[in-house]
């Protein structure tokens, strides 16, 4: 009698460091093997040589993270092994240079980096940045765009505003900023169009002047339609 069909888990709690590490650094290639794929397959989807996928499905399988789905026509078909996966919090701290939070935002500068210096060729001469400052007495004027419109199709763009909070509506904004995240998650991909990654980041800073509203805004976007 043939043995059952693995099937996947819909959470897996990690408590591997090397798995935790790979399910790290390796998000983009694991969310390839959502539904069960060849590494044939998925190398021809991620612009990656064949042998490296399989040698990577292979570590990644051994890690637990994959697991050999079927074998069909002398292929291997791996899956995800859950759908969520659940870290022990001990296993990546903050220190790590993988950890949590720390990697995040080097996953996240890097990315907008370089988003940011793509926008930047493009930049006109005598195009000036700008930076307001103000207080209770005197409000920073409304931002005005910093820039025309460019002709790349992804403007980087960010927006910046520090101001004093009481907990509950600091709370309240960083959720009302998340909500928008979770609207476009729901509405899920466009039909066309690139990889795009829209972040919220929050955070006390006890470093900045309790008296100053101070707001930049450095985009690409260009004027807002009306």
């Amino acid at each position: 009698m043939p043995e059952p069909t693995p099937a996947q888990l819909e959470s897996l709690r990690v408590t591997d460091e090397p798995a935790a590490r790979a399910l790290r650094q390796d998000t983009h290639l694991l969310g390839l093997f959502l539904s069960p794929a060849s590494p044939s397959d998925v190398a021809a989807r991620a612009g990656m040589p064949a042998n490296l996928v399989h040698h990577h499905a292979r570590r990644l399988a051994g890690l637990g993270l994959l697991f050999e789905q079927r074998r069909e026509a002398g292929r291997v078909y791996y899956q995800l092994r859950a759908r969520t996966f659940r870290v022990a919090s001990d296993l990546l701290p903050p220190q790590d240079p993988d950890g949590n939070g720390r990697g995040d935002l080097r996953d996240l500068t890097g990315g907008f980096l370089a988003a940011y210096e793509r926008c930047w060729a493009f930049m006109r001469d005598g195009e000036d940045g700008v930076c307001s400052f103000g207080n209770d007495e005197h409000p920073a004027p409304p931002l005005e765009d910093a820039t025309d419109p460019i002709p790349v199709p992804f403007p980087a763009h960010l927006d910046r505003l520090t101001l004093r909070l009481t907990p509950e509506r600091y709370a309240r904004l960083a959720r009302d900023l998340s909500d928008v995240l979770t609207r476009a998650y729901a509405e899920g991909h466009s039909e066309t169009g690139e990889p795009c990654t829209l972040a919220v980041l929050t955070f006390t800073d006890p470093s900045a002047d309790p008296r100053t509203l101070s707001r930049n805004l450095n985009s690409f976007l260009g004027l807002n339609p009306t």
